[in-house]
């Protein structure tokens, strides 16, 4: 499922969940941003575990532990860049 459907589909779900609240859409605006910023952190400690685990199990590899290394980076600087996107 793409990014932005994902994305859409939990919108939907919060703003459903925060209707029988009297928020202002100020205060909806925060709570967004707060899940937006929690899941930016979840994705860069998932990422620096990705990246310690590939060095762990590709020691003697280290060549190939920093090429996966690499790419898992890259991965999350997109998938960042896409969240932000949605805001």
């Amino acid at each position: 499922m793409a990014l932005s459907r994902t994305a859409e589909k939990a919108a939907k779900k919060i703003d459903a969940a925060l209707a029988n609240y009297d928020l202002s859409d100020q205060e909806k605006s925060e709570i967004l941003s707060i899940i937006g910023k929690s899941l930016m952190k979840t994705v860069e400690e998932t990422t620096e575990a990705s990246r310690e685990a590939a060095v762990i199990c590709c020691g003697p590899e280290a060549d190939l532990a920093h090429k996966i290394a690499e790419e898992v980076e890259r991965k999350k600087i997109a998938l960042i860049a896409n969240l932000k996107a949605l805001r």
